[in-house]
């Protein structure tokens, strides 16, 4: 090749490296002149060289209102109804039943004859001996009949006071320092749907059973009607605490972290992160004493990933 178009060839590649490298700086040295703005800009997302991409979005959510009413603590537990006295009656004597004055689930009362007995032997005369109620309440049965020969040794009736039960529940021994004599009792049994019979703690065993680690503990209920009949099975809530008045929320907004209990409520489109106390549970809710407050938007829905500040948008409002 001819020195002179060797040099025409160099002349040529140096114009274009210098046009490229024009191209390239140009816009980044002096972004508003003419040759900057007639070049494609680059595509959104582009970084410059040491730039991370400036990306935010809102983390959709779903809310709940929390709301201030009453609210209950309930202990459900389950159990059989009893009388709450059954005696069996006896004879003093040995005889004969001569005449029976009463029948299975006649109502009787203390001292009433239920029975008399012929005392009579061969060859000697006795005056007729009665059988008289110990208690008031009702035949549960009568074990005899006209014409059998008892002693003392023998049942003749079974008596019992229905005026008022007893359910035999088994406490759990976590639950046993919130359980007392006197406690409030609701009882509902199958047979009457609906109807809600009230009563109390009337007494607790000394000793837990070692095999269930219960406690038993007897509920009273007073039962006029005799509408409760021993043997029913029985479901009682134990009316732990009750407030007129607190802050509700559903459980689900509930959040446990390393720290402790937290929640997420919406404020000027942010979630705020506040640690709440939580008075109990009940159902599928919490009645809370601190850190939410009634009519506060809480997150329910998407609350699991967000950090205190997140940008937020409400997605759902539910009920």
């Amino acid at each position: 090749m001819k020195k002179g178009a060797r040099t025409v060839i160099i002349a040529v590649v140096i114009v274009v490296a210098a046009a490229v490298a024009a191209l390239v700086l140009l816009p980044r040295l002096l972004p508003d002149s003419p040759l900057a703005r007639m070049l494609p800009k680059p595509p959104a997302g582009a970084r410059g060289p040491g730039k991370q991409p400036e990306e935010q979005f809102a983390v959709p959510v779903a809310v709940v209102t929390a709301s201030s009413g009453p609210a209950r603590e309930t202990l459900l537990l389950y159990g059989s109804v009893y009388a709450s006295r059954e005696v069996g009656i006896f004879s003093s004597v040995t005889g004969k039943i001569k005449e029976l004055r009463v029948q299975a689930g006649q109502r009787v009362g203390r001292d009433q004859v239920l029975a008399v007995i012929d005392r009579d032997q061969a060859g000697l005369k006795f005056a007729n001996a009665e059988v008289a109620s110990t208690i008031d309440g009702v035949v549960k049965s009568v074990l005899t009949e006209v014409g059998a020969t008892v002693s003392p040794a023998m049942a003749l009736f079974q008596v019992v006071d229905l005026d008022t039960v007893e359910v035999a529940v088994n406490v759990p021994e976590k639950r046993l320092a919130r359980v007392r004599e006197g406690l409030p009792a609701e009882l509902t049994v199958l047979s009457y749907q609906g109807r809600v019979f009230h009563g109390t703690v009337a007494r607790l065993s000394p000793v837990l059973d070692p095999v269930s680690r219960t406690l038993e503990a007897r509920v009273g209920i007073d039962n006029p009607a005799l509408a409760l009949k021993p043997g029913m099975f029985a479901e009682v809530r134990l009316l732990l605490r009750q407030e007129q008045q607190i802050v509700r929320v559903p459980l689900a907004a509930l959040v446990d972290r390393a720290d402790g209990q937290v929640a997420f409520v919406v404020r000027e489109g942010r979630a705020r992160r506040v640690a709440v106390r939580t008075a109990f549970v009940q159902g599928d809710a919490a009645a809370v004493e601190s850190g939410i407050s009634a009519g506060e938007m809480v997150v329910v829905v998407g609350q699991q990933n967000l950090n205190d500040g997140d940008e937020v948008t409400v997605a759902e409002e539910r009920k």
